[in-house]
């Protein structure tokens, strides 16, 4: 995007959503929409990219085998069950799947600050593991004690906790994420109180100063491309 295009643009803020496994960052999307901030999930534009992108599929296909694709859809369990259990085969995936995403996620994010939004935000779990953070003015991390998560994430996911602490190990370690952060929305409790906690994030991040530009976008897509 040109420079003239740039300055029409007004202030903005980029923020980035990510939290450990079952800590409650969807929970926290939803309270960003309800406010009438647009979130982009990483997960969903992933889902969908794996779906209909012809170049990622047939990565995809070459590293791991057809089998991870039945009609043309992804077969999650199958390919769940081959990078979970194996450091280096998520990474192999990582490396596939980030680029691309991490790409489409700014273009989709461009687009909503050319139509109007001062604030966007974009949720994923890999925030920090792919080296994004630093493409967002400001990092909201969910965190819950581990046995919550643990809890949460294996009755989401139909599995069982011992292996949702297995995938959390494949992560940088919730405290670490917390450090990290410019804001923690701590979710031991109910609904209501993590609605309470995040509109007061959502409060501050409205009449907060950005630090990003879309240059720096720009340089962002060419990196994921």
């Amino acid at each position: 995007m040109n420079e003239a295009n740039n300055s029409n643009l007004g202030e903005y803020l980029l923020i980035g959503l990510t939290g450990s496994i079952g800590a409650g960052k969807s929970l926290v999307a939803d309270i960003f929409r309800e406010s009438g901030i647009p979130v982009l999930s990483a997960d969903a534009i992933a889902k969908e990219l794996m779906r209909d992108n012809a170049e990622m599929k047939s990565a995809i296909i070459a590293e791991f085998g057809s089998d991870v694709y039945t009609d043309g859809e992804l077969n999650r369990k199958a390919l769940a069950n081959l990078v979970f259990n194996d450091r280096e085969q998520l990474e192999k995936l990582n490396v596939i799947v980030h680029p691309r995403t991490i790409a489409e996620q700014g273009v989709r994010a461009k687009k909503l600050i050319e139509e109007g939004s001062r604030i966007v935000a974009c949720e994923a779990a890999l925030i920090f593991e792919s080296g994004g953070d630093e493409r967002f003015d400001y990092i909201v991390v969910v965190d819950a004690d581990p046995e919550i998560r643990y809890r949460r994430g294996a009755e989401r996911d139909g599995i069982d906790p011992e292996e949702v602490r297995k995938r959390d190990l494949m992560q940088i370690p919730a405290e670490e994420k917390v450090k990290r952060a410019d804001f923690v929305i701590t979710n031991n409790g109910s609904i209501e109180e993590l609605r309470e906690k995040t509109n007061i994030i959502v409060d501050l991040l409205k009449v907060l100063p950005p630090h990003h530009s879309l240059d720096e976008w720009d340089d962002m897509l060419e990196d994921g491309e």
